[in-house]
Formats: structure tokens, C-alpha cells, sequence
């Protein structure tokens, strides 16, 4: 999901010539792609990075899947071409129009090419730090423009990794700063970062990353592990969870959502014995939601009975205005029924988890305090690479789309509360919304529009975060409606206000000032 619905299915071979000298022969093998969908120029709809053992590559197609151009970036030489270790490379828009980062790892060592829309590379380098380091995912900083932020894995000693924290300057390509986190002497690692929003002072907006560690109950397994940090990259909150079905090595991926009770909560992809497992967390980390004997599962193993157990690749979320469409926590992974064929699919998780799509339900335990931060390596930067021309990608078959799909109704509540990471809910408008007057000298009107049989949330809270007063209503009609908030009896003090008001599955937040 990026700048539109699409639809395509095409496969492609990959030409080069060895070394970007002599005849072109068709690629043998490769570790892989990373997609993402944009909109660049010349009708540009998705960009690509792989990685084969010649070099990376970059490719950008149309909407319709046609290649619009190719380069590729040679790996260094060595004496022995049969030792080569790569491994996919990940790849991230930048916040500046037309560039894009590729992320991936080469002999032990860990290389970011920052190139144009064609191809051109801006700059490119290789970082060293420890014995080895392996990036896993890649983000642009949604708080600084141009701040590339990468987290993955560091081998310290034979038996001692750790997961690093590591911030990019986009327009130059220096370190600015690395945190290793982890337990001295235990195999730890990030695996996906995504940006966390603000939710109280406490808890304040950073980066929400999750990974593996061993297991503190069970040192002989590894067992996932999620923290938030700050935009300093200090530990807010540091959890490590025990699923009691599946044996995983930690988080792959995961999203952040905003649910229908107004607090966020987190979806994280693991990789278990089962199949495609999912943890479903609060705000803070804890399976959500609270841990009481009534509370909802909150881990979930999604797999087609059918096939071998299916590996985790990827999980986000689709948002459509369309009530009936397939919306939801979306959970990719691919499984093969037979050996030498695989089968890609998809399953949706709605926000509680309960549709038609799951294989088993469960609850996890109660999670406990995670690793924390050990004294940082300084990471090494050297090299860079060159841009080879004589490279080719085409697409030689399309036809139907190969995902299975899993439908279901959600069985309560809305879906549609989904707000992009790291975004602040206090920045977020809409026309069908308003608060007046603004100021308030005594009492306020809440305006809002409701398109169909929904459930009204009005909440006003202080700078703090702190809730003052919460309304919840339900309407049965479409149409405008007004609700009167009286701040003269809230007792507060004058100053700036909240005032949160959550419509068909869309939070709106309108900053106030209140005078007496």
C-alpha cells in the first residue's frame, strides 16, 4: 500500500556481464528482492533492490510492472569469488523527492548506496562494527529529514551478539550515532524498526524496534523481544515476551496501529515452528490487552492447513474507506505443499484477532524486563561503489495473482483506526471535524459527521496526556452532530487542551485553549 491500489503479478530474469565487461549471460542466483511502492518520475510505481554475487541492484517498474531502468553496483573483487557472503539488501525511500537508500550486507560488512531515481548514485560506503554486522531493516527518520536509521546485528565474540542502533546522516553518509543493546555474552539482534507515536509524557513518540534475545526462562531457545526508545535512542519501555505455542527467534517485522479504545498497540511477526505467528501488544510492549483471565488471545499462528508450515516475510496493514473491503492487519509469508514449488499467500488479522482465518488462538504469560544498553563500538566507514549500465531486468511472464487471500468479517468494532508511525495524534485535522469557539471561556461544541452506525468517542485531556473528561455515544444514523463539552465544570485550570474525538474508526485532534 503507497500511492495506490495495483494489482500485478510478473516474473523477471536478470542479465549481466561479468565484472560490467564482455557479453551479458542471464544472473544464476540471487538472495532475494525488497519492494516498495512510490511514485518517482517518468510514471515510476514501484523500485526494487536485490542482490546477486556479482553485485546489488536497483530497478524501477511502471504500474503495469514494465521496467523503466536498471543499474547495478559491482562488489568489491576478492581473490576468491566462491567465498563471496551477500545477503538481500533492504530499501527505504528518502524523504527527499526522487532518492532512495539500499541497505545490505557483503563479507561480514555492512554497505548503504544512497542513489537517484535512475540509478545515479549520490554516495555510497561500508561500515564496520564488531566482528560483523548485518543490517535488518531500514527506516527514515520521521523526526530529523535526511536521518537514515538502520538496526540489526553485531557479532561481538563467538557466543556474544547484539542488536545496534545505528543513525545515518542521509546527505553525507557518516555514523552520527550507534547503541548496542542486548545481555554481555547471549546472541541478541533487531530485527524491524518502525516509528512509535506519542502517547503520554512518559511514553513519548521514538522508535519502536523488535528482535530476538535468549530466553531468560529457557536459555537454550531465543525468544522475541520489543522496546521503544526515544529519538535519542534511550530506552522508554523494554519487554521480552514467551509465546506458549511455536518455537520462534524473535520479531521479523511489525506494524503500529491505533485501535478503537484510543491507545495503540502492536503487531509483531514471528517465524515459529507452526507456521506465520503473530503477538499482538499494548502500548507499552505487554500482550494486550491486560493480563486478566477475561482477557482476548493475543497470539496467534495464521498457516494454511494444507501446506508445510509457512515462513514469515512481512506483515503491515491495508486502510480502504470501504466497510466490505478486505481491510486489516495483513500477515505475508510464503509455505510449499511440495518439494521444489512454493505457494505465496496472505491472511488478515483484524485488530482482536477473532476472524475465520486463524489456525489456534492463545494468551501469552506476562512479559519480563528486557537487556539493556552496553558501551557502543564505533562503527569503521570506508569504500564505496561504482554504477554498472550493462545490467538488464525484464519481464518475460504476467498473469493472475498467485495470494490466497483470507476474508472474514470483523466480529467487533472498526478497523479503520490506523494512523501512520511516529506521526503525533495532536497534529491530526479533518474538514468533518472542529471544536468552538477556540478559545473557550466556558463551554465548547464538538462538531462532527458520521457516515455510519458508529461509535462516538469524545475525550479531552492536558498536556500531560491525562485524561479530564471522556464521552462515549453511539450513533444510529448518518448525518452531523453537535455535543456540548462544559469546561466550566471540569474543574481546570485555564490553559491548552485536547480534545480527542474518535468517528467512524478516525481519531481527530483539535488543540484548545481554555480561559476562565
Amino acid at each position: 500500500m503507497g500511492t495506490g491500489p495495483s494489482s500485478i503479478w510478473a516474473s523477471y530474469k536478470i542479465f549481466d556481464t561479468r565484472h560490467c565487461t564482455g557479453s551479458s549471460a542471464q544472473v544464476p542466483n540471487g538472495s532475494g528482492i525488497s519492494a516498495i511502492e512510490t511514485s518517482g518520475p517518468n510514471n515510476m510505481r514501484y523500485a526494487l533492490a536485490g542482490s546477486y554475487d556479482e553485485a546489488c541492484y536497483f530497478t524501477t517498474l511502471d504500474a503495469s510492472g514494465n521496467v523503466l531502468s536498471t543499474m547495478a553496483y559491482p562488489f568489491p573483487m576478492l581473490q576468491s569469488e566462491a567465498s563471496m557472503v551477500y545477503a538481500k539488501p533492504i530499501l527505504v525511500e528518502s524523504n527527499v523527492a526522487n532518492e532512495y537508500f539500499i541497505c545490505g550486507y557483503f563479507e561480514s560488512n555492512m554497505y548503504v548506496i544512497k542513489v537517484a531515481a535512475n540509478g545515479s548514485i549520490l554516495w555510497s560506503s561500508f561500515y564496520t562494527l564488531g566482528n560483523e554486522v548485518i543490517p535488518k531493516d531500514i527506516i527514515m527518520s520521521p523526526y530529523r529529514s535526511g536521518q537514515l536509521i538502520v538496526v540489526g546485528e553485531t557479532n561481538i565474540s563467538p557466543q556474544d551478539n547484539q542488536g545496534f542502533f545505528m543513525t545515518i546522516d542521509g546527505s553525507s553518509g557518516n555514523a552520527t550515532s550507534t547503541k548496542l543493546f542486548g545481555y554481555t555474552d547471549k546472541m541478541d539482534g533487531f530485527g524491524s524498526i518502525v516509528g512509535g507515536a506519542f502517547v503520554n509524557s512518559g511514553n513519548d513518540k521514538g522508535f519502536v524496534i523488535g528482535g530476538y534475545t535468549e530466553n531468560p526462562r529457557d536459555q537454550t531457545v531465543s525468544t522475541p523481544w520489543i522496546l521503544k526508545l526515544d529519538q535519542l535512542g534511550n530506552i522508554i519501555w523494554n519487554k521480552v515476551l514467551d509465546p506458549i505455542v511455536g518455537s520462534t527467534k524473535g520479531i521479523i517485522d511489525l506494524v503500529e496501529r491505533l485501535n478503537t479504545f484510543g491507545g495503540y498497540e502492536y503487531y509483531a511477526l514471528t517465524t515459529s515452528h507452526l507456521g506465520m505467528q503473530v503477538l499482538k501488544l499494548d502500548e507499552e510492549g505487554r500482550p494486550f490487552p491486560t493480563l486478566t483471565s477475561s482477557s482476548l488471545h493475543n497470539e496467534f499462528v495464521y498457516d494454511l492447513p494444507s501446506l508445510n508450515p509457512s515462513h514469515a516475510n512481512s506483515i503491515s496493514y491495508a486502510n480502504t474507506a470501504a466497510i466490505t473491503a478486505n481491510v486489516g492487519i495483513q500477515v505475508f509469508g510464503t509455505a510449499s505443499n511440495f518439494a521444489g514449488f512454493s505457494s505465496s499467500y496472505l491472511v488478515n488479522a483484524y485488530f482482536n484477532g477473532e476472524t475465520n482465518c486463524y489456525r489456534s488462538l492463545n494468551k501469552m504469560s506476562d512479559p519480563i524486563e528486557g537487556p539493556g544498553e552496553i558501551t557502543p563500538l564505533e562503527p569503521g566507514k570506508f569504500g564505496s561503489f561504482t554504477a554498472c549500465s550493462n545490467f538488464y531486468v525484464y519481464a518475460y511472464f504476467s498473469g493472475g495473482s498467485t495470494n490466497t487471500p483470507c476474508y472474514g468479517p470483523m466480529s467487533s468494532g472498526s478497523n479503520l483506526r490506523i494512523m501512520s508511525s511516529g506521526i503525533d495524534p495532536q497534529d491530526q485535522t479533518n474538514e468533518n471535524f472542529s471544536v468552538s469557539p477556540n478559545p473557550i471561556s466556558d463551554r465548547a461544541t464538538v462538531n462532527y459527521t458520521s457516515y455510519d452506525n458508529s461509535k462516538i468517542s469524545i475525550n479531552v485531556s492536558n498536556l500531560l496526556g491525562q485524561t479530564i473528561v471522556n464521552v462515549n455515544l453511539e450513533q444510529g444514523l448518518a448525518g452531523s452532530y453537535q455535543q456540548e463539552i462544559d469546561f466550566t465544570s471540569l474543574n481546570v485550570q485555564s490553559g491548552v487542551y485536547f480534545v480527542n474525538t474518535t468517528v467512524d474508526g478516525k481519531l481527530h485532534k483539535q488543540k484548545v485553549i481554555y480561559t476562565k
